[in-house]
C-alpha cells in the first residue's frame, strides 16, 4: 500500500513510515480491549456532541466492513453444510 503513496496525503513530508514487520509486531501485543473501550468513548463523544448529523458526517454516510465477523459466519457457513 505504501509503495503507491496511498498514505501519503496522512503524514508531513519527510516523516518516515515504519516497516510492515513493526507494525505487525505491535499488533500483536497491543491490548485490543483497550481499543475497543476507547473507540466507544470517542463514538459516544461523538454522538453527545452531535457530531452525526442525521447519521452522517458532512453529509457523508459512514460506513465500515468488519472483516472478522465475516470471516466467522463463513467458517461458521461451512461448518454447518
Amino acid at each position: 500500500m505504501t509503495k503507491n503513496h496511498e498514505f501519503s496525503q496522512l503524514f508531513p513530508r519527510g516523516t518516515k513510515l515504519p516497516q510492515i514487520d513493526a507494525i505487525r509486531d505491535t499488533l500483536k501485543v497491543m491490548d485490543i480491549d483497550g481499543l475497543k473501550q476507547i473507540n466507544q468513548h470517542i463514538v459516544k463523544t461523538a454522538v453527545e456532541n452531535k457530531a452525526f448529523e442525521n447519521g452522517t458526517i458532512d453529509g457523508y454516510m459512514v460506513a465500515a466492513i468488519d472483516e472478522q465477523n465475516s470471516l466467522e459466519a463463513i467458517r461458521k457457513a461451512v461448518q454447518n453444510a
